[in-house]
This record gives structure tokens, C-alpha cells and sequence, in this order.
């Protein structure tokens, strides 16, 4: 809804220090320890004992303990650490004043990283150290990669689902706009939205609004159920017969390509004034929009679907379109556009009214 060129490039995310979660008894030893870890420009946290540290452990990228001997209190807090259910997303290593290989082993084989003696070469703790860090860094990676192909799994099997049921809808169903409010509904179900728009491309080039949608202000215009609309059409080009690109549905509809706006406040691209009355009005908060051409088989844009504020699952909060629906948005236009090419007079009859 709009009464946006693509994203700038997202500038690279720099890591944050690594942070190490000391535990040590021997205040002497504790500093030591410290200066050396913070000579690396890595975060030194300093809980108050071990169970503290254990409960905190999510905070850090490695636990180091500090301890006299590997002894049957130490076995039994990393028995606990292998059968809790964050299991050793966080590597130990473990530092003993008595050198100790059964009891080293034993440590080893409940699951720590690493069990050195005191005192040691500085440089071959920070080597043992990084290389644990770099694995816990490298394990975060990996699980971060299968919860993406786990969402996009279910995504996938959602679309499919989504589209299946349109398939047999669209044979079912005589009234074109129906179709189109379904295809509007389930995309923005599909991206957890609160607001979308379908606007058709007339033969005097401009889009006019086909259908306005937004749960959170009760909005409904356009279609079978909803109110009038009575916003004028979208001009694509001026008196002169420039092309109008300061609005991000024109823009989409002139350039043929997807274009994603994460807030319509802080982009400069794009002129979003009227949806900033819009929300003076009502209260509302527009930030994020997905804006999609409607093509038909011919490659000519006929249409624009356009989604507003995409919502985090586990949140609430308005966040950016996550690009990797883009695919499953594209299918959805796909099905629209043929709705607007194949009933064009009938949408064109509806919009008017």
C-alpha cells in the first residue's frame, strides 16, 4: 500500500570478541590468566564459582577452569554438562596444578575440549584455546545453515500446500477477485504479514488498487467484502512522459524486479509520504514492504503485489522480508497475474466500483 532501487549492499557483520568465562580459585592465578586472555582482545567473564559458570554458559564461547586436580566434584559437573539438553555447545578446557593423565583422560572422555597442566607455555594455552573457539565458531555455523534448510523445508512443504489448494480453488471458483483475495491472503499468511495490496496496470498507465488489506487497522477495500476504494490510481508516467520512479509500487512495475524495503522511514530512495499520512491517521506503523511485479507469459508487467511489515515468528516484531521467501512469493505472483491477464475486464469492472 502506498498513498522504494534495490537494498543498498548490507555492509559486512563483524564477529564480536570471543568471549572466555574464567573460573579460578586462586586470586593470583585469576589475574594471570586474565591479562593473558585479554592481551588477545578477547571478553574475560568472571563468575563468582563453577555453578554460576554453568548456568551462565550460553553467554561465552568457552568455559576455562582453573583447578588444583581433575577430582571426582570436577567429573561430576561434566556429567551433567553431557546430559544437559545444551549439551557442550560451549567447549571446556580445563586447567589442573597437578599433572594428572588418568584424571585428564577421564576429563577428556566426559566431553572437555582440552585438560592442560599448570604452569604452561602462554602461547601453546592461547593456540589451544583459539582452536577450541574456532570449533565452537564452526559447530554454531553449521547449526545455523540446517535451522535455514530446516525453515526452508517447511516453507517449501507450506507453499506447496498453499498452492495446491489455490490449483484446485482456481478450477472451482467462477469469480476472479475471490481468487485474487485468496492469493493475497495466503502470501500474507505465508510471510507472516499484516498488510498487502494488489494493484492491476491499466492501458493509461498507472496502477490502480485492486485490493487493500490490513489486519491490524481493520482495513478491507476492494473485492467481495471489502469497502470502496477510493484512493486514486498510481501515475507510472508524468505529463512529460517521464517515468515515475520515486514510488516503490511504480518503480517495481517500470523495472520488472522484486524490491524489498526494510523501513520506509529511513529509506531515501523512495517517496512513502502518503503511507506516512496514512499513519498519522490511524496510528499505524508501516516499516517493512516486498513489492512484487506481476507478470504475465508475455513478460509484461500487468500488476504489482505488494506485502507490508512482515512480522518475527517468535516476537511479534516488525522486521525486513526474509529474502529467502522470495521464491514462494514469486509463485504466488505467478497466480496472480494470470488471474489479472485471463479476467481482466471482470478486475478491471470490480476495481472501478
Amino acid at each position: 500500500m502506498e498513498r522504494n532501487q534495490p537494498d543498498p549492499p548490507v555492509a559486512e557483520i563483524q564477529n564480536p570478541a570471543p568471549a572466555v568465562m574464567l573460573v579460578c580459585n586462586d586470586s593470583g592465578h585469576c589475574e594471570e590468566l586474565s591479562q593473558l586472555l585479554r592481551s588477545q582482545n578477547w571478553r574475560v567473564l568472571l563468575p563468582p564459582n563453577l555453578t554460576e559458570a554453568i548456568r551462565r554458559m550460553e553467554m561465552c564461547d568457552l568455559l576455562l577452569i582453573k583447578t588444583e586436580v581433575a577430582s571426582e566434584p570436577l567429573f561430576n559437573t561434566l556429567k551433567g554438562l553431557a546430559e544437559s539438553p545444551a549439551g557442550w555447545r560451549v567447549p571446556v578446557v580445563i586447567i589442573v596444578d597437578k599433572p594428572d593423565p588418568p584424571g585428564a583422560l577421564k576429563c577428556l572422555s566426559l566431553g572437555a575440549d582440552d585438560c592442560l597442566a599448570w604452569p604452561m607455555n602462554p602461547d601453546w594455552l592461547l593456540a589451544r584455546i583459539r582452536g577450541a573457539i574456532h570449533r565452537k565458531h564452526l559447530h554454531d555455523q553449521e547449526q545455523r545453515i540446517f535451522e535455514i534448510e530446516l525453515k526452508a523445508k517447511q516453507e517449501a512443504e507450506s507453499l506447496v500446500s498453499s498452492l495446491l489448494a489455490m490449483g484446485v480453488e482456481a478450477v472451482r471458483q467462477k469469480d476472479p477477485i475471490k481468487l485474487l483475495e485468496l492469493i493475497l491472503s495466503e502470501s500474507m499468511r505465508l510471510t507472516d504479514c499484516e498488510g498487502g495490496t494488489i494493484y492491476l496496470r491499466t492501458d493509461d498507465n498507472r496502477l490502480r488498487f485492486v485490493l487493500v488489506r490490513n489486519d491490524m487497522v481493520d482495513l478491507n477495500m476492494g473485492g467481495t467484502a471489502g469497502k470502496p476504494i477510493s484512493w486514486q490510481p498510481l501515475r507510472l508516467y508524468d505529463d512529460a512522459g517521464r517515468p515515475v520512479t520515486k514510488y516503490v509500487a511504480c518503480q517495481a512495475a517500470l523495472s520488472g524486479q522484486i524490491i524489498n524495503v526494510e523501513d520506509a522511514y529511513t529509506t531515501t530512495r523512495y517517496d512513502f509520504s502518503g503511507t506516512k499520512q496514512f499513519d498519522a491517521s490511524t496510528g499505524y506503523r508501516s516499516k517493512s514492504f516486498l513489492t512484487v511485479p506481476l507478470k504475465n507469459e508475455r513478460q509484461q508487467v500487468i500488476g504489482v503485489l505488494q506485502l507490508i511489515n512482515a512480522r518475527d515468528s517468535k516476537t511479534g516484531a516488525i522486521v525486513p522480508f526474509d529474502s529467502s521467501l522470495q521464491p514462494a512469493i514469486e509463485a504466488f505472483s505467478v497466480l496472480a497475474a494470470a488471474v489479472l491477464d485471463a479476467c481482466r475486464p471482470a478486475v478491471e469492472s470490480a476495481s472501478r466500483t
